[in-house]
């Protein structure tokens, strides 16, 4: 009777944790179009769709953009390293911190601004943890 030999397969959970990885060309191309529409955003969320451009609502465009990019890169690059929790808990903090910084340009108290990002912050994180919790 023959008996069957179990070889070692590349499962999710015996690769080992690289520090970080590559990201993709395709990740890095949407990530570059989702910065300049984020910083597009801000400037529209401040000009309130009125008006002219300003020097002031460029720079803020182009800083806000670019610091959405380097903190989303940086996530993308760490993100494979990290357990599921703290990987769920820093796209929940990421997601709070982009939409709890347009919604203060907006002009609202910083009680609520503060309320609604942690809200969003929870549920982000939430969310992500049961995809994660599910999908390895």
């Amino acid at each position: 009777m023959a008996s069957h030999v179990t070889l070692p397969g590349r499962h999710r959970r015996t690769r080992e944790r690289r520090a970080s990885r590559p990201v993709h060309r395709s990740t890095l191309t949407v990530l570059a179009v989702c910065a300049v529409l984020y910083g597009l955003y801000a400037e529209v969320v401040v000009r309130r769709g009125d008006g002219p451009f300003t020097g002031g609502q460029v720079v803020l465009a182009v800083v806000s953009a670019v610091v959405f990019a380097a903190l989303w890169y940086a996530y993308l690059r760490v993100r494979h390293a990290l357990p599921r929790e703290v990987r769920a808990a820093g796209f929940g903090l990421l997601c709070g911190l982009s939409v709890g910084f347009l919604y203060s340009l907006s002009g609202n108290s910083v009680l609520t601004v503060a309320v609604v990002s942690l809200v969003l912050a929870a549920s982000a994180a939430l969310a992500a943890f049961y995809v994660f919790y599910t999908h390895e």
